[in-house]
């Protein structure tokens, strides 16, 4: 374990550039003014990653020494000018590294002498990881600032290679940019951490590029920016030197785009002759030493027999590569991971537990997150995700940062090493297990949560080990949102410690919070390191002798909640808490008679899924977006409502509404585009997109439509004051007051002499975020006003059955009459839907002309097709059969890929940041996400038109394309990722957004490897459970009444689903004989059942079953519903 050291920093530069220093030389951060030009700020005790590299070449062999850190024979000076030089000593070469800063420029001069008798070969190569934007920004999210660095290669004929990175996202500065090279020839580069480092890092702590011949020389761009130089090979004599200098200029604002030349070579050099000339002569040795990085403690490989031995012998979707086991499935969907596939994974695979209270995000719910390579708890919070963190976040996805969250260290010998890769890593609902094979026996970490209270636990076993083990166990203490936020303070206590703090946000808002860390007996002896600044504790460290078992259970007080004290008894939780999902789900299971795999298939995923769903319900975050802690109004009306609605949770999905009501802004009638739902609810973002507005009142009338539960409109709720910092009102309005506030703000933000709303600051699709002022008022998305109709028809037709509220229908009713119109007018041309349109306008304020965009006659973006408008027209019933049927072809023909539905037939094309009409389609460097343009989010919607068409062949072909489990057998095409965690979208394996533009059509002809995106925290999990239960097997409530719609492949065979309906257990089988659609017979438990065929403007519908007849005939135990199609 290295030493947990915290003296005061060491500073190089001014306030327009600086660079912060560990008081060992270990560079923290480079800044400029606001900027953080780096990507990671280095812990205080770990090694950074930016680093210069020499090395030697002899007979073909490479031998790389770093220069900065990580180096047993470095000596370390802090020079006259309070500069920073290092001076490395070995048989073959002498070599110092001074660092000078200029104005806005650093430089590295690297000094090699050769101490040999014959001619020494070497090469340089210098690594820096590059952030380049407000340190807020780089601190919510690294991997989402990579996305937006665009990275500019520039071939010189003096110097070679110059990298030019720009940050597209605008920041404090504007968008800044930094230029790095050298002032002698670089004949390699690369781009990206994850090109230099590899994916095998988290195995080997090794960066894969020392062993290669020759940097990446590919523009990457991914989610780690790191910039890396190669310079030409030399060749000095005996005795002789050579000085080589790499450098680096930030510019606080690049205009336009990156493609703005690079600062020229004599104007670097009039720089660096500016720099002050320093020698290691005047300098004063630094006192405390880096200590080099003990390497991790890796399992050893489990033979069939251990495997068998762990996990028995059942192992579902199996997966091989080259004759080695990588991954498989067991028991109640536990989800078991080995090291030879996590190699082979760009995104490492992770989890997020939760104690068992989360299915009301009312409760302060104990979550933290969990990482295959030694992280046994990360984030771990009470309460707000962001905010009330006890642990850290492990901000590095290649395990290169070994302090942060909660990590295990075994002593070896006199030094202490972090556990690391285990030999396989399990997890289930609520826990991970980490294995270890290790000195022949084996340690087993378990951290799990309760299945009821806010409290995780950490066991740690040894089996057969030839020696007693001795362990710390260390824990990177935050309290707040990021590191340094807080002083930290732990309080010795008889049963453990107490974690508090100072922190001006927690005491505002959660005032009360604290946290409880209770260690067994056996880790009896503790140290605090604490910063010497201000006294706070940034690190709690427990040790002790394992002979058989130890354990950490950590509760906390929260709102009136206290969890301190108690411990956990692993097999109780873990049964408990299935239970409560199984609870949640009602008892679903699927089975295809002519399709055993598949059907399994779905009931592995539907655990996973409401797993993840119930993260973004209650505590908000993702592996790699792992900020949330907060609802988008969109998001919380579709994904956690429509699970509990088709769960027929429906007092959860009651609650949800008036939560979501009550942040209606009074002073508008619209919404945040997010908001906080706990105690810090007045944290959100005020400006939302367009139809922000619309999602609760689609949400107030599918519920309406489904319970006929009308007092909810008659519920008392507070409005949120924008104007006045998002405090809630003193006094209440009832919900239906908010929905006329709602319609109202839809009336007065309808595009000038039109019906039809004005696209506002974006859509869905989120890439698309209008540029100017003039598309943000005149443009009208295709997609919003389908959405709109659907929304105001549903509500208007449901409060015809209330008498207290009939009147309001003929308003609603009149303003989506009015919009159709408007509708067909304007946003059809051609029989075809537009992606958007504009209305030109001429000084006077007169339409001039209306512009299509993303429509067959566009001309200008180049895209012709749109999926979201067609896919929500027919989901609404807009379109008439012919228009569905057309667009429905057209969507097959141009948008579906082997990996799903793509938002448009072409991307938005890139020009290195230069915008035109939409922010982040052409901001982002990054093909990922949205971008990309398959997001599984519209992959489900897709699936609800196909079930709205009856189109059932359809359905299954894509009904399991963006399942993770077994996704190659699916999926020729796609590459390993991890099976049990939702992706959120399918991204096209091309390095950069020019090469996917130009070879887009290869996506569609399945001829690229597509690749998982960010996992998780999203609501796509809880609406896919959502089409999957109500719309493809048909099972749905209208007025409490079921309605039996399944939309069923002949393929299939039969197919049999166990649920409960009404809290009653029911079999429901569905035979698929005279059509793949609308029930023809129905049977209860062998007796007729009468039923009602409902409308389908495109196909004959589901049938209706009255709940007074089910409830009468439904037995409490048995039942089986026999479904003829």
């Amino acid at each position: 374990m290295h030493q947990l050291i915290n003296e005061p920093t060491l500073n190089v530069g001014k306030e327009e550039l600086n660079f912060t220093f560990s008081p060992a030389g270990i560079l923290s951060a480079i800044r400029s003014n606001k900027l953080m030009v780096s990507l990671f700020e280095t812990p205080m005790s770990e090694m950074a990653i930016s680093n210069i590299y020499l090395r030697t070449i002899e007979n073909d062999q490479y031998s790389a020494t770093p220069l900065l850190f990580f180096n047993d024979k470095i000596e370390t000076f802090q020079l006259s000018n309070g500069s920073l030089g290092w001076k490395t000593s070995t048989e073959k070469f002498e070599a110092t590294v001074i660092l000078h800063t200029e104005q806005n420029a650093f430089f590295y001069d690297i000094s090699v002498r050769n101490v040999t008798e014959k001619n020494l070969r070497f090469e340089l190569i210098y690594g820096q990881d590059l952030g380049l934007a407000d340190e807020g920004a780089v601190k919510t999210n690294e991997a989402y600032c990579s996305q937006y660095l665009d990275h500019r290669i520039i071939q010189d004929p003096t110097t070679g290679y110059v990298v030019c990175s720009r940050q597209n996202l605008s920041q404090s500065c504007g968008n800044p940019r930094i230029q790095l090279g050298a002032l002698s020839p670089v004949v390699g580069f690369s781009t990206d951490g994850y090109q230099f480092f590899g994916k095998e890092f988290k195995l080997t702590g090794q960066p894969k590029a020392l062993e290669q011949v020759s940097l990446a020389n590919e523009n990457y761009q991914f989610e780690m920016g790191y910039v890396a130089l190669q310079t030409e090979q030399q060749v000095i004599a005996p005795q002789q030197c050579s000085t080589i200098t790499y450098y680096g200029v930030v510019q606080a604002h690049c205009v336009d785009s990156n493609m703005q030349d690079a600062i020229a070579f004599e104007e670097v050099k009039d720089l660096y002759a500016k720099k002050a000339d320093v020698s290691f002569e005047q300098g004063q040795l630094l006192e405390v030493k880096p200590q080099v990085k003990g390497a991790y403690i890796v399992g050893e490989p489990l033979t069939d027999i251990e495997l068998t031995e762990l996990f028995g012998t059942e192992r579902r979707f199996v997966e091989e590569t080259e004759g080695e086991l990588l991954s498989f499935f067991f028991g109640d969907s536990q989800y078991v991971t080995l090291p030879a596939k996590e190699k082979r994974l760009e995104r490492s695979t992770g989890h997020v537990i939760a104690s068992g209270n989360n299915q009301d995000y009312r409760n302060p719910i104990m979550s933290a997150t969990h990482y295959i390579y030694g992280v046994f708890n990360s984030q771990l919070t009470l309460g707000n995700t962001s905010f009330n963190k006890l642990l850290g976040v492990c901000r590095n996805p290649l395990n290169q940062f070994t302090h942060g969250g909660q990590r295990i260290w075994v002593k070896q010998g006199d030094e202490y090493r972090p556990l690391g890769m285990p030999s396989a890593y399990e997890v289930g609902t609520n826990y991970s297990r980490w294995i270890y094979k290790y000195l022949n026996g084996y340690i087993e970490v378990r951290s799990f949560a309760s299945s009821e209270e806010p409290i995780i636990q950490l066991d740690i076993t040894t089996r057969n080990l030839d020696q007693v083990l001795e362990i710390a166990v260390s824990h990177q203490l935050v309290f707040g949102n990021n590191e340094n936020d807080s002083i930290v303070r732990v309080l010795p206590e008889n049963e453990g410690f107490t974690i508090c703090g100072s922190n001006e946000l927690i005491e505002t808002y959660a005032a009360d919070l604290s946290f409880n860390l209770m260690p067994s007996a056996e880790l009896c002896e503790s140290d605090l390191i604490t910063n010497p600044t201000n006294g706070s504790v940034e690190y709690l460290v427990v040790k002790g002798l394992v002979h058989d078992t130890a354990r950490i259970t950590i509760g906390g007080e929260l709102s009136n909640v206290n969890s301190k004290g108690k411990v956990l008894e692993f097999d109780f939780e873990v049964e408990r808490c299935n239970k409560n999902l199984r609870d949640l789900t009602k008892g679903f299971k699927l089975h295809f008679s002519n399709d055993e795999v598949n059907s399994q298939r779905l009931n592995e995923s539907v655990h996973w899924f409401t797993h993840n769903a119930l993260v973004h319900y209650s505590t908000p975050h993702g592996l790699e977006q792992y900020s949330g802690a907060a609802w988008g109004t969109r998001d919380v009306s579709q994904g956690p409502f429509e699970l509990f609605m088709t769960m027929q949770e429906f007092g959860k999905a009651r609650d949800l509404l008036k939560e979501i009501y009550s942040h209606q802004y009074q002073e508008t009638g619209t919404w945040p585009q997010w908001f906080m739902f706990d105690q810090y609810t007045t944290i959100q973002q005020e400006e939302s997109h367009g139809d922000i507005v619309v999602w609760p009142l689609k949400a107030l009338a599918d519920y309406l439509t489904m319970t006929h539960d009308f007092s909810v409109l008659s519920e008392i709720l507070p409005y949120t004051l924008a104007e006045h910092g998002f405090v809630k009102t003193e006094h209440g309005h009832s919900l239906f007051e908010h929905v006329e506030r709602q319609v109202q703000h839809i009336i007065d933000n309808l595009v000038p002499g039109t019906s039809l709303s004005c696209y506002g600051d974006g859509d869905w699709d989120d890439t698309l975020q209008p540029a100017n002022q003039s598309l943000r008022e005149n443009m009208v998305s295709g997609w919003t006003i389908p959405l709109t109709l659907q929304s105001l028809k549903g509500l208007g037709g449901v409060l015809n059955h209330c008498a207290d509220f009939a009147h309001y229908s003929e308003k609603l009713f009149d303003l989506a009459e009015k919009m159709e119109m408007d509708y067909h007018h304007y946003l059809i041309k051609d029989n075809t839907i537009a992606g958007f349109i504009h209305f030109a306008r001429d000084e006077q304020g007169n339409v001039e002309d209306v512009e299509y965009l993303l429509h067959p006659s566009d001309s200008k973006t180049g895209i012709k097709h749109r999926l979201l408008p067609a896919s929500r027209s027919i989901i609404s019933e807009t379109f008439t059969p012919e228009m569905a049927h057309q667009h429905m072809a057209s969507i097959k023909q141009h948008l579906v890929h082997p990996d799903g539905v793509r938002l448009m037939d072409k991307m938005a094309e890139y020009k290195a940041g230069q915008q035109t009409y939409f922010k982040r389609a052409e901001l982002a460097a990054n093909l990922g996400r949205e971008v990309g343009l398959q997001y599984c989010h519209a992959h489900i919607r897709f699936i609800e038109a196909l079930c709205k068409l009856g189109d059932a062949d359809a359905v299954f072909d894509n009904l399991y394309k963006i399942l993770p489990v077994g996704i190659q057998d699916i999926v020729p095409n796609a590459e390993l990722r991890q099976s049990n965690a939702y992706f959120s979208s399918s991204d096209a394996k091309f390095n950069d957004r020019y090469s996917a533009y130009d070879n887009f059509a290869q996506v569609q002809a399945g001829e690229v490897p597509v690749k998982g995106g960010w996992r998780i925290y999203s609501s796509g999990p809880g609406i896919y459970l959502n089409q999957l239960i109500s719309n493809v097997f048909g099972l749905r409530f209208n007025n409490l009444d079921l309605i039996l719609d399944p939309v069923i492949s002949s393929r299939l065979g039969e197919v049999k689903i166990a649920y409960e309906i009404g809290g009653k257990p029911v079999d429901v089988v569905i035979s698929p004989q005279q059509g793949k659609h609308t029930p023809k017979t129905i049977k209860l438990n062998g007796e007729d059942v009468p039923f009602e065929i409902q409308p389908n403007r495109y196909r004959t519908g589901g049938a209706l079953i009255s709940s007074k007849w089910l409830n009468e005939n439904l037995k409490d135990t048995e039942n089986t519903l026999a479904v003829s199609l």
